[in-house]
């Protein structure tokens, strides 16, 4: 088993503890993430607030089939896994969410109290905006505000996207 210590995160795995972390719109403290595509949009959510642009400097998005990637945020998600930091689970058929483990909940919250309230308040906004939505929907709300991002994207959500911005 790998050992991790907050002086050896990444700034993507800092992000994923983080997002993890924070409550959700329920108020709902180590809430599990949707997915890795929505784990990527949150993410991406936040690299584009003036705070992530100078926290993130090492993730580089481009459009890919369902909008913003960066394969950094799945290698920090597989490295995290690997520590047994995060886990999977099976919520639906079709669905699988990321959550803390108990060992990742002790990491999480001692990374948490060492923050400044507005990284903190930043990573709350965007969970309780984007968590509790599809992906559909967070892919629609990114495509909008960057629709340069629909570019490769096989994702139905862009090609509505792209209809509405041609008429």
């Amino acid at each position: 088993m790998v050992k991790m210590n907050i002086e050896e995160l990444t700034p993507a795995q800092i992000c994923i503890l983080t997002l993890l972390k924070a409550p959700d719109i329920n108020n709902v403290k180590n809430a599990p993430i949707p997915g890795r595509i929505h784990l990527t949009k949150e993410i991406f959510a936040f690299s584009t607030t003036p705070l992530g642009k100078k926290l993130l400097t090492d993730l580089n998005f481009e459009p890919d089939n369902f909008g913003p990637f960066d394969e950094t945020i799945f290698a920090a998600v597989d490295e995290l896994y690997d520590a047994k930091i995060i886990n999977y689970y099976q919520i639906s058929k079709n669905k699988m969410c990321i959550k803390l483990s108990t060992k990742g909940e002790k990491l999480a919250t001692t990374l948490w109290n060492k923050l400044k309230d507005d990284v903190k308040n930043t990573f709350i906004y965007i969970k309780k905006n984007f968590n509790h939505h599809s992906s559909e929907y967070v892919l629609q709300q990114i495509y909008r505000a960057y629709p340069q991002m629909t570019k490769y994207s096989i994702s139905n959500v862009a090609k509505q996207v792209e209809l509405r911005r041609d008429t």
